[in-house]
Parts: structure tokens; sequence; C-alpha cells
């Protein structure tokens, strides 16, 4: 082979090798610009400006506000009235257990004259329903559930008293019964001393009955021993998966009169035990032995 011939190959040669390593780097290039478009996200500025309390979801006139139920929502500056409560000039947790005059929709900004609170005037005028009363009982840190009741829940209210000459021999018994169920809690009397940050359990408990419920609290009042018993939010399984899934809890029912007691007996099996005496007779000797 002449010496021209090996120069031409060697030449194709290195010309072939160039272009494909050429080729190569175009390729990769342009597969990172691909990759780098890809991974690149653009950012959202979070808006900025003051924020004004609005509500998180649906609440009814004369309900209280619980927590989640509120919450800040950044607001053009230009359209804030005055009304508005902004964040800064009020806090969320003072509101929480206070009522609602006129109902609230879902991102709907909440004003002074929409909430009432405990203490102002005419709080328990705004919470009470058409037709209802507010009464109050005596309670304790046992009778009271330990200070966990607070305003809006659902108690049921049972009386424990003494029945005289109805048991064995004519001996008292004790019994406790339901007087009324369902019952709405308007306001409890707990309070955080600022002073050492302990909680105080309340002495009384407001309730929102009927007319004729709040007469037969008054009569048991004086006949025994009141203690409240705490509802689940949900009345069943079905409501419980629909409040899991930030849904409305159901409608409450009214009040209504207890329909279940309990005997001492039912809960203590040495409760007015009868005693069997017989008489042994020895003799001219008697004695009396009991078992």
């Amino acid at each position: 082979m002449s010496l021209r011939r090996i120069i031409l190959v060697l030449a194709a040669i290195l010309i072939t090798g160039g272009t494909t390593m050429v080729a190569r780097n175009w390729v990769a290039g342009q597969q990172a610009t691909v990759i780098e478009k890809q991974v690149t996200v653009p950012q959202v500025r979070e808006p900025t400006g003051p924020k004004v309390l609005v509500a998180q979801t649906s609440i009814p006139t004369g309900s209280f506000i619980q927590e989640g139920q509120l919450r800040w929502l950044t607001w053009p500056e230009e359209s804030i009235p005055e009304s508005y409560m902004t964040q800064g000039a009020y806090k969320l947790e003072d509101l929480i257990g206070a009522v609602v005059r006129r109902g609230l929709t879902p991102g709907e900004p909440v004003t002074n004259k929409r909430l009432i609170r405990p203490g102002d005037r005419g709080f328990l005028a705004a919470v009470l329903r058409p037709g209802y009363r507010a009464m109050a009982i005596q309670v304790n840190a046992t009778t009271g559930i330990g200070g966990l009741v607070f305003p809006g829940d659902r108690v049921d209210i049972i009386l424990t008293h003494t029945l005289k000459g109805q048991g064995d021999e004519g001996k008292s018994r004790k019994a406790s019964e339901t007087i009324l169920t369902n019952v709405r809690i308007l306001a409890i009397d707990q309070y955080i001393d600022e002073a050492d940050g302990k909680a105080r359990v309340g002495k009384t408990a407001t309730l929102e009955i009927t007319p004729k419920q709040a007469e037969m609290l008054a009569v048991v009042n004086q006949v025994g021993q009141l203690a409240l018993s705490l509802r689940s939010l949900a009345k069943d399984e079905d409501e419980l998966n629909r409040i899991v899934a930030g849904e409305d809890p159901l409608a409450e029912p009214d009040p209504e009169v207890g329909g279940t007691y309990t005997y001492d007996s039912e809960v203590s099996r040495l409760v007015n035990q009868v005693k069997k005496t017989i008489h042994v007779g020895r003799g001219s000797e008697s004695k009396e032995q009991s078992f």
C-alpha cells in the first residue's frame, strides 16, 4: 500500500472519530437542557399584607366558636373595613367560646358584631334558642367531670338520692336515675388563675332547658346530688365518619326526660343482704344462730 493511501485512511479515521465525539457531546448537552427544564419548579410568591379573621367552616347562628373553626387569611389592605378583625388587634384563642349572633359561611370575614363573648351584655340571651331557659346547677370536680366540660358540650344529668323505707326490713336504699338527656352547656365558671397559671374548676354549670325541665331541676336539686355525664360529639358511627371527613355534624335533638335508673343492690351484692335466723334448742336451752 502506498504512503499516500495510508495517509488518506488515517485522515478518514480521524475525521470520523472527531465527528462522532462532536455529535455525542451535542446530544448530551441537549438531554441536560431538557432535564434542567423539567426539574426547574417555578417559585410562587406568597401573598403579603394584613390578615383578617375568616370562618374556616360553616358556623350556624347560636353556635359556640370551637378550635379549628376560624383562621387568618391575607386580605388586600385597601379593602379592609374597620369592622373586620385583623391579626395583631385580636388573638384567635381569645375568641374560643364566643357565640355567633348570625351564621357564618366558609371564608366569610368575622366582625365584632357577629360575635358575642362570655361576660358581654346579652350573652345568654344570644345563646338561648327561642322557647328555652337558662338555669344553673352546682357542680364540683367530681360531678363536673374534673373540669372537662365546656360551653357547647352536651351532657346527661344524673340524680343520686336516698329512698327511705324501700329496702328489706324497712331499710333505706340508694338509687341513681337519669333525669335529663342531651342538655347543652351554656356556660361554666372555670377559669385560669393568671397568678400561677393553674385551672380552677367551676362550681356552677348553666344549662339550656325547657320551662318544664327547669321546674324539674328546681325540685331534684333539693332531693339529692346532681352529676353531669358528658356525651360524645358524634351520636353514632356514621356521624363520627362525617366529622372525621370534615363534614358538619347532624343537628342535635332537643333535651328529653331520662328513662333509666339503678338501685344500689345492682352494683353491690352485699347491699340489703338478708340474714336468716334459726332457733336451736338443746334440752331446756334455746339459742339463735344467724347465717
